[in-house]
């Protein structure tokens, strides 16, 4: 059986999208199923490949964020949301921050994103067995 965590990630620049997954390639326990420059198949995308945590890349915070953000939620099983910004985390704030599993910002290293990607996917993790727990009981 197949441990690794299942990445899927979401960037809209060719060159960031590349050096991400120049990164992710160093972790044994991580893969990479599939990657997307464009949000119209998103939905789709995820619920085929059933990635453990997406890398959603938004850019500059803001309002236009959360109909991708949401549309993931969307998804059985639904993964955790990493989200990747570059502009002021002050537009994070509000449903992006509530419903994402973590946020990078700019100055994020290898180390950063390594350590933020087991983060979510163990907060993830943790909030089904909770949710499991509860029907049981």
């Amino acid at each position: 059986m197949d441990n690794r965590i299942k990445i899927f990630i979401v960037e809209y620049d060719c060159v960031s999208l590349i050096t991400l997954m120049l990164w992710l390639d160093q972790f044994p326990d991580f893969q990479v199923l599939g990657t997307t420059v464009d949000t119209g198949m998103l939905g789709q995308q995820i619920s085929e490949l059933k990635p453990d945590v997406v890398l959603l890349d938004i850019a500059t915070p803001g309002p236009e964020d959360v109909a991708p953000l949401l549309e993931i939620k969307t998804v059985e099983p639904t993964p955790a949301v990493l989200l990747l910004y570059e502009g002021n985390p002050a537009g994070l704030k509000g449903i992006l921050e509530d419903e994402s599993e973590g946020q990078l910002g700019p100055d994020r290293t290898l180390g950063d994103l390594h350590g933020a990607i087991l983060r979510a996917y163990n907060r993830r993790k943790a909030t089904e067995s909770a949710a499991l727990l509860a029907l049981a009981g």
